[in-house]
Parts: C-alpha cells; sequence; structure tokens
C-alpha cells in the first residue's frame, strides 16, 4: 500500500498552485496532515490559511466521527481547543471540510478523516452560520459536489479573515468573515493534432457570520 500524501499538494492540478502565505509580519507554522495543510498563526491560535487536494473520481464514504483533539506538534497555548466551544451556541467550524480529502485506498481516507478533526483545522462559528444551507455549508456542499458528480480535481484554500478587531472570546478572537477558493483545470484541444492545453479555472467566495453571531450571548456563556 502506497504512503499517504502528507499535506498539501502544489502539483495536484496540470497547473502549479503554491501554497498560500501570510504577508504579515507574524510568525506562522505548516502543519501538514493527510490530503491538506493548515498555515497555523500562533499569535491568533488558528489557521491564517488552510489548503486540501480534492481527487473527486477518488472520494470515499466513511463514518464521520466526532473525535476532536489538539494537534500534539503545536504548544496547546497556540490552539483554539475545547473550552472556546463549551456551553454555547458556537459551532467547531471546519475550515477543511471533512469530506474533501477523504480519498485514496480506505485507511488513507481513514487517516484524512480523523485529521481533520484536529482543533488546527477548525475556527469558532455561529451554529446558523455554519450549519446554514445558503451560507457556509451550504457552500461546502456546492464545492465537493461539483467535484464529486465531474469527477475532476480541485485545490481549495480557505480561512478565517483575521482581523485585529474581531470580537475577543475565552482567549482567543472569533472571525467575523471566511473566505474561500475554489480552483481547478481543464483541458482544450485546437485541431485534430493538437495538444490539449490546461486553463486554470478559479472561484472564490467571502461569506461574513456577523448576523449570526449577533444573536448569540457570549458573554453570558463565558461566566
Amino acid at each position: 500500500m502506497a504512503t499517504a500524501q502528507q499535506g498539501y499538494d502544489e502539483r495536484f492540478l496540470a497547473a502549479t498552485l503554491p501554497l498560500p502565505r501570510s504577508t504579515a509580519s507574524r510568525e506562522t507554522r505548516e502543519l501538514a496532515y493527510v490530503h491538506f495543510t493548515v498555515v497555523l498563526d500562533p499569535s491568533r491560535r488558528l489557521a491564517v490559511a488552510t489548503a486540501v487536494n480534492i481527487d473527486g473520481a477518488r472520494l470515499v464514504d466513511v463514518g464521520r466521527g466526532d473525535d476532536w483533539h489538539l494537534d500534539e506538534r503545536v504548544p496547546e497555548d497556540q490552539q483554539t481547543g475545547p473550552a472556546v466551544y463549551a456551553r454555547n451556541d458556537l459551532d467547531r467550524g471546519h475550515l477543511v471540510r471533512r469530506r474533501d480529502p477523504v480519498w485514496g485506498d480506505p485507511a488513507e481516507a481513514a487517516s484524512a478523516n480523523i485529521d481533520t478533526f484536529c482543533y488546527t483545522n477548525a475556527a469558532p462559528q455561529a451554529a446558523d452560520f455554519n450549519q446554514g444551507k445558503e451560507l457556509w455549508v451550504g457552500l461546502e456542499d456546492h464545492v465537493l459536489a461539483y467535484a464529486e458528480a465531474n469527477d475532476v480535481r480541485l485545490s481549495v484554500f480557505t480561512g478565517p479573515v483575521l482581523d485585529p478587531n474581531d470580537p475577543p472570546y475565552r482567549g482567543t478572537q472569533i472571525p467575523l468573515r471566511f473566505w474561500k477558493v475554489a480552483a481547478w483545470t481543464t483541458s482544450s484541444v485546437s485541431g485534430s493534432d493538437a495538444a490539449g492545453e490546461s486553463s486554470l479555472r478559479a472561484a472564490a467566495f467571502l461569506l461574513d457570520q456577523s448576523p449570526q453571531l449577533d444573536d448569540l450571548d457570549l458573554d453570558e456563556a463565558a461566566a
């Protein structure tokens, strides 16, 4: 059995797409998981960006599980862990969606599934935002359904907008907005003897959870 691909592969598509990196001067850490990478901002205790490779032709149906865990490679005080999500209506919002990296042979897919439940791959999201069919989960469904229906490869980049004015809560700051970019390549042929040429395509999205956060009494939950 082949070794599972660790980390995001920038050559997964016909066009090379480098891992997104923060332009800020503060330190970040790159954490490789099966088929995806998290770029962690230790000072914010959240990812500044994530990158995942999706093989729509090799997706595997794996039971969800719910084993959220800290990454042992990172000090606990540099991760937004379980205390932030206790006794409130905040979800541990997957940045790399659970199903996106779950492809390949069964063991590989199972490992990827477990990796998505690392707290470094989560960000606090209002439950109504995270689970909204016209909001975050609806966007995630749309991206994965396209890959699966068309048997195409996608590289997807996701992250919170880490604004210095984000509201503080239990030792972290809750991002108000989240972004996602999905990229893929298409092949075109000109003439019967012409070689196919790959064309890079992308779609970008920006979603705001401020309205859903306004409905939460986070000060009371923190008491």
